[in-house]
């Protein structure tokens, strides 16, 4: 897959320590044939994270397992068989638990950004409108691991089982260094702010407004915050 310099218009790697694409909503640049983009997908067919599409008009939509959308184009309407509807539109994240059964009925061609992995039911479907001005956001506190400066933490729970899977949100953090190991699958789609996550054999990950992260379970570096990021999230 060819990548190009951050000082061109985009860039996507596959095969990074963490796989990335900037920025997401021009993912068709790349793959204009494609239905779909898979940014990562494990080895048990549990987990998959990418950009999926749906054409205008009402189709089938279905979930086995959870799945959280932030929509990055278009409007839809998903009603659940039980009588639920949730308007999507641009800034909209979903988070459709596990078993969700219903249809979209999409106004207009509809792509968002997504992950799937192991959940669990919920009466109601989660969903955080506008996340790039949502508010108010609960203080999570500083960084346990800073390295130089004062990284502080803040958010927006979504959702997450008790046993802890599938949490999803709204994740802002404040400039600094620190180090960085992650417990769990994680997929990031960044909306504001710049930082370069550094992994320990030296790869360098360059995040800006837009990119699209999949940072497996083991990955561990560095991550220097420059401007306050601001990201929604789903950790397996």
């Amino acid at each position: 897959m060819k990548e190009t310099g951050m000082n061109e218009t985009r860039i996507v790697k596959l095969d990074s320590t963490a796989p990335h694409l900037w920025p997401a909503a021009r993912w068709r640049d790349f793959f204009p044939n494609a239905e779909n983009f898979i940014l990562h997908h494990s080895a048990d067919a549990q987990l998959e994270a990418g950009i999926r599409r749906w054409t205008p008009g009402r189709t089938t939509h279905e979930t086995a397992t959870d799945l959280l959308c932030y929509v990055l184009r278009g409007g839809a309407l998903f009603r659940s068989r039980g009588g639920e509807t949730i308007d999507a539109a641009p800034g909209t994240l979903i988070h459709f638990k596990q078993g969700w059964s219903g249809s979209c009925e999409a106004r207009d061609e509809l792509h968002a950004s997504y992950m799937t992995c192991p959940g669990g039911p919920a009466e109601r479907t989660p969903v955080l409108n506008k996340v790039l001005t949502a508010t108010p956001l609960k203080d999570w506190g500083e960084i346990p691991t800073m390295i130089e400066g004062h990284s502080r933490t803040a958010g927006i729970l979504l959702s997450r089982e008790e046993n802890g899977r599938a949490e999803s949100g709204l994740w802002t953090c404040t400039p600094g260094t620190w180090r960085c190991v992650v417990t769990a699958d994680e997929f990031c789609h960044f909306l504001a702010g710049t930082c370069t996550y550094t992994h320990d054999s030296g790869e360098q990950i360059e995040i800006q407004p837009d990119t699209l992260a999949f940072f497996p379970q083991g990955w561990s570096g560095r991550c220097e915050v420059r401007q306050t990021l601001r990201k929604v999230y789903l950790i397996r």
